[in-house]
């Protein structure tokens, strides 16, 4: 069955790589066409049939680096001279951290870019083999059709995000998004970039029409299979960024309906250097739906951010001082799991999904359940017997505690970029982050274009009707 894995992706390289030099070959020699509903469940899985394992890449967990770079633009992140040399960071994050005109250079791919292009790609495979799949049951279909559209949706909500400025409802329908790509051929298409408001509508059309087909939970070692509660928690998400907190708040509250359980971190393990251990995240009873960030760049979190946490919040033992190879100090903190950057769920979690809930009431001034759930979220981060209660009473004083505690927690999601943006728009919070590296001081203002990534050159130039994203 692994033969499967192979020809989807060999078709879906890139957006770039299917487009005017044809040199694939659809129909290789030696491989086998998926036909079966149990092809097309393991090219959604990407187990292997035998050993239950996963392969790199995949479409449930990503292709390649999820949003690699997007914290190097944000003041979470703090690095300097002395980790560019100790740990190798390689040029284009250093480019990210100084907003300079490109990332990566003309003959290099965008692997953000890349990996959700990958995913779309292979989920319109999914969808067109569906068509004409041999065996299974209406239901199994409907179920494959739905989960294969949300791992599509998923992908555009970060790509739009990533690759162009915040929604605005005044401007959404002539701002550029990202281009929409659409079935498997591979000559003669157009990548012109779809509207904001365009990718947006698709966003909500694919999880709309999935929702009532997806089973309500997955169980514990296979959340990486979209769910209702990750399509409700998905949805959440979308209107918040969309400033629909109306809508925002009953997906939320759906999602929490079917899955709503939390960690308490004081049953956590503590390494020999006092940092916390995260729990295998696929089975973690906080995920709703697991997304894998395979970036593997190190997290050097500001002073700033290390800061924020009181004296017994639980979450302030992710960081740790960092050493060199000679055994000096880096003069820094990096965010450390028990298992690896590349364990860390960018998915959707039941933290993510309260804090949505928690945000958008407090928006619409339902002052009380919005302190409900900070409170639901934060007693399981306080050391036993420590936490006090939070009861905020005014509405401005509300939602600005939930934004540092949305920082607080989402720390490892790479969020951060994405709510800068939405604060500078919707909030007028004047958010600026300065950098400094090698010499160079870079600063980037709240109404900068420089918060949108460029689009990775080769790709224009392979698709010259990609038109790219300006910059300061």
């Amino acid at each position: 069955m692994k033969k499967i894995f192979y020809i989807v992706i060999l078709c879906g390289l890139t957006i770039a790589s299917c487009t005017r030099d044809n040199y694939l070959d659809f129909q290789p020699r030696g491989v086998v066409i998926p036909s079966s509903i149990d092809d097309f469940r393991l090219i959604l899985d990407q187990v292997s049939e035998d050993e239950n394992e996963f392969f790199e890449p995949q479409l449930s967990k990503g292709f390649g680096p999820i949003h690699g770079l997007s914290v190097f633009l944000t003041d979470n992140q703090q690095i300097n001279d002395k980790l560019i040399t100790s740990f190798g960071l390689g040029r284009s994050a250093v480019n990210a951290y100084i907003y300079r005109e490109n990332f990566y250079t003309s003959l290099q791919e965008d692997p953000d870019w890349a990996s959700y292009y990958n995913q779309i790609y292979v989920a319109n495979v999914v969808l067109d083999g569906l068509e004409k799949v041999e065996g299974g049951t209406l239901q199994e279909i409907a179920q494959l059709k739905a989960e294969a559209k949300l791992h599509r949706a998923w992908a555009y909500f970060n790509l739009v995000n990533i690759y162009a400025v915040h929604y605005n409802a005044s401007s959404a329908a002539t701002d550029l998004g990202v281009p929409i790509r659409e079935g498997i051929e591979l000559e003669g298409l157009d990548f012109t970039r779809n509207t904001i408001e365009e990718v947006y509508d698709y966003i909500l059309e694919n999880i709309l029409s999935s929702v009532d087909h997806l089973i309500d939970v997955q169980s514990n070692n296979v959340t990486f299979r979209p769910s209702k509660a990750g399509a409700y928690g998905l949805l959440a998400k979308v209107y918040l960024y969309q400033g629909n907190y109306e809508n925002a708040v009953e997906n939320a509250n759906n999602a929490l309906l079917l899955k709503n359980s939390l960690r308490d971190f004081n049953t956590e393990v503590i390494d020999d250097n006092g940092v916390r251990l995260n729990p295998e995240i696929v089975a973690d009873p906080e995920t709703v739906w697991f997304k894998l960030d395979n970036s593997k760049l190190p997290l050097f979190v500001s002073d700033e951010l290390v800061s924020s946490y009181d004296t017994n919040d639980l979450r302030s033992q992710w960081y740790a001082s960092f050493l060199d190879a000679f055994g000096e100090d880096i003069e820094g903190f990096v965010h450390q799991t028990a298992n690896g950057a590349e364990r860390l769920n960018v998915g959707i979690s039941v933290a993510d999904v309260i804090l949505t809930q928690a945000e958008a009431n407090a928006r619409l001034g339902n002052i009380t359940p919005a302190n409900d759930a900070l409170n639901t979220l934060r007693e399981t981060r306080y050391a036993l017997g420590t936490y006090s209660p939070i009861s905020i009473a005014d509405a401005n004083e509300l939602l600005t505690f939930i934004k540092e505690e949305r920082r607080r927690e989402m720390v490892h999601t790479f969020q951060r970029l994405f709510d800068i943006k939405r604060y500078n728009l919707f909030d007028n919070d004047d958010i600026s982050v300065t950098h400094s590296i090698e010499g160079t001081e870079a600063t980037i203002l709240p109404n900068s274009l420089n918060w949108v990534f460029p689009i990775a050159q080769k790709y224009i130039q392979q698709n010259p009707e990609i038109e790219q994203n300006p910059r300061d």
